[in-house]
């Protein structure tokens, strides 16, 4: 705990304190103000978070700027880190930390108010914080092993990120700016000996490129060959990016057996192992719009993020590279949909809210992903891609930078399109199996 103020009585001089010499009514010095204590208030709203890290000395400082409340306090998450300590613009704050939670003691404010929070973290060897590996994962509750934060999916916090201490020979790859609201797992680094490859600019003006590392040209190459093209039809099909104005792949080291990719928006990071596939790359750059540009609300709609990414990989992937390779992505995912519901099957609509693991739970799985693309397939085929595009749209417009529900998007479907879906939603996402 810290308290604002130490008075140095001893070098006081006598005649001040009695209030004599200077024609005083003998009242000593006004009183500064009066500390809060430390306060759970996890409902303070985050605003905006600017990060300044050193990765060599592992220290950090986080100014945030938070909403307006009529309570005092604000609590965040700090699982990982050592709080070193708090400040507002009136200098030292009260707080305590227990629990992986550090509550502050702020006052209740109309106005915005901004704290100044210096800290040290530590490395992390599980997927869950800074890694040795040079590299930031935050996903999908992490973000407290970094900086101080609130890991519910449905927060959303504008970023700025600064980095020190980067060891010589290498690159830093980052976003100085997250201009937008984004979920508090999507802030991300990498480390290493970089080289950037232009792969074009959309019509919107976005630049389209990759980070490789050494070796992976010809990986990089194929993976990325149709990135700027799909890239270009997200925003023209759906919306446009609220992200940044410069996007890329980002190769991460995340050391052997890792594939896949981690919507670190708008630097996505995509393992090693997985340069060369294009329909990872596709599937990170459409969490663009839906996972990070629409967050999902609770931990339960995580097929609203990821079975929406692996439609919109397909559709994007089809769109601009031609119909043999959208087939050759739905074999693919036909076979991990078969594979997947022999032993990891489960129900992906439930009816609570942040009540599971995600870690644990079997939505953590190809099952979601799948079994979410296949959704959108089948009504897809009853409605016709034109009349799901342009509610998907509708649905990005109406959400976009906010939070929304897997339900959220099922209304918007029918009262776009007409139809009643209802036989997909049963079978796809609250059934087991196949339909």
């Amino acid at each position: 705990m810290k308290h604002l103020f130490t008075l140095a009585w001893a070098s006081i001089p006598l005649f001040l304190l009695a209030g004599c010499g200077d024609g005083d009514s003998g009242k000593g010095p006004e009183p500064g103000p009066i500390p809060v204590a430390p306060t759970q208030n996890l409902d303070r709203d985050i605003l905006s978070t600017a990060l300044a890290l050193d990765v060599t000395a592992l220290t950090g400082e986080a100014t945030i700027v938070l909403a307006p409340a009529e309570k005092p306090g604000a609590s965040f998450e700090v699982d990982g880190l050592v709080i070193q300590s708090v400040e507002d613009s009136s200098g030292q704050l009260e707080y305590a930390v227990q629990e992986g939670r550090l509550d502050v003691g702020v006052k209740e404010s109309a106005e915005n108010t901004t704290l100044d929070i210096k800290y040290t973290y530590t490395t992390q060897k599980n997927f869950d914080g800074y890694l040795a590996e040079g590299v930031s994962f935050l996903w999908p509750r992490f973000c407290g092993n970094l900086f101080p934060c609130k890991s519910v999916p449905s927060e959303g916090v504008s970023f700025e990120m600064a980095l020190a201490g980067v060891p010589s020979g290498k690159q830093a790859v980052f976003p100085n700016e997250i201009p937008a609201d984004a979920p508090t797992y999507m802030p991300a680094f990498a480390l290493g000996v970089y080289t950037y490859v232009a792969l074009g600019t959309t019509k919107a003006g976005t630049k389209v490129g990759v980070y490789h590392l050494p070796g992976e040209d010809a990986a990089a190459a194929e993976g990325t060959k149709d990135l700027a093209a799909v890239f270009d039809w997200f925003e023209t099909t759906y919306g446009s990016y609220s992200f940044g104005g410069a996007v890329a792949s980002v190769s991460a080291d995340w050391g052997p057996g890792a594939y896949g990719g981690m919507e670190h928006h708008p630097y996505w990071h995509v393992a090693r192992d997985a340069m060369n596939d294009p329909e990872v790359h596709a599937h990170e750059a459409a969490h663009g719009w839906f996972g990070n540009g629409v967050r999902i609300s609770c931990w339960e709609d995580f097929v609203l993020s990821e079975g929406t990414a692996s439609y919109l990989a397909a559709r994007g992937l089809e769109a601009v590279a031609g119909q043999a390779a959208g087939e050759k992505i739905w074999s693919d995912y036909q076979t991990r949909l078969d594979d997947v519901i022999q032993d990891e099957d489960t129900v992906l609509m439930l009816d609570t809210c942040n009540t599971i693991d995600l870690i644990t739970h079997p939505l953590w799985s190809n099952v979601t992903y799948m079994k979410g693309a296949f959704f959108y397939r089948a009504v897809e085929a009853q409605v016709g891609r034109d009349k799901l595009d342009a509610a998907l749209a509708k649905f990005y417009g109406t959400y976009k930078n906010r939070a929304a529900h897997m339900q959220d998007m099922i209304d918007t479907i029918q009262a776009e399109t007409g139809a009643d879906i209802s036989v997909h939603v049963d079978g796809w996402l609250k059934g087991l199996g196949k339909p």
